[in-house]
């Protein structure tokens, strides 16, 4: 389980990209256990995933997605994690699960996956706890999918009008903002075919959003012998050989 990562961060990143004790008792019972597996799978109903497909969990915690998806849909699934003890602790209590399952410590801004891996990538309340390292997440998602895959996450979003405000008074945090989340997603070819964010938090500053994003297909027009082709981002070099 070593992990494979680019990125450099300081002590203050690495502590915020794992979660606390406190966090650690709510998020690892069996109550949230069932809670997220009941999210995900209304998230889930709403994509179509093809036979025994292959599938990526970041932030995977103690496994409950994971095993959704290998009982549910028969995927073959990688969870992962940035803390080892979340996926040393998704290992045990998966271990039924036999070789469905492939466990790995993984920062999700620098994946160790080659491009269009995976049929569907899940996240579930992670984006939020990688400090101005969102926008390489949604990035390395859309890399890794396969064209018309699905990206199903929930995450803690600030609404626009708190995000204009936090950016007046931390104009270099890079904050999970609802606005600029939908124009990230959209610059790298996921396009969201649902999207829905709940009532605030902390008063009117921070909300649970779900959503479904699917990975624009490959489209190809033709005009005589000219054909023009859109490759979603991150695609281009493995694209570029498959159409030789």
């Amino acid at each position: 389980m070593s992990m494979n990562t680019t990125v450099s961060d300081g002590w203050f990143k690495r502590r915020m990209m794992r979660l606390t004790r406190g966090e650690k008792r709510f998020v690892n019972t069996s109550a949230n256990a069932k809670r997220i597996a009941r999210i995900a799978a209304s998230l889930l109903e709403r994509v179509a995933l093809p036979p025994e497909p292959r599938c990526l969990e970041i932030g995977c915690g103690q496994g409950a997605v994971t095993r959704l998806l290998v009982e549910r849909y028969g995927a073959r699934v990688v969870a992962s994690d940035y803390d080892p003890a979340q996926v040393a602790l998704a290992q045990e209590r998966l271990a039924d699960l036999g070789e469905q399952v492939e466990f790995r410590v993984v920062d999700a801004r620098a994946m160790p996956f080659d491009a269009a891996q995976f049929d569907g990538v899940v996240a579930f309340q992670m984006m939020h706890h990688i400090p101005g390292g969102w926008r390489q997440v949604v990035a390395e998602t859309a890399r890794v999918l396969k064209p018309g895959g699905w990206f199903v996450f929930t995450d803690l979003v600030l609404p626009p009008r708190a995000g204009r405000l936090i950016g007046c008074l931390l104009p270099r945090l890079d904050q999970l903002e609802e606005t600029a989340l939908h124009a990230c997603l959209a610059e790298h070819g996921l396009r969201l075919a649902h999207y829905k964010r709940g009532r605030g938090i902390l008063m009117w500053l921070m909300g649970d959003c779900a959503a479904v994003a699917r990975l624009n297909r490959i489209c190809s027009i033709k005009w005589g012998n000219v054909a023009e082709v859109s490759i979603p981002r991150g695609h281009n070099a493995l694209w570029k050989a498959r159409l030789r």
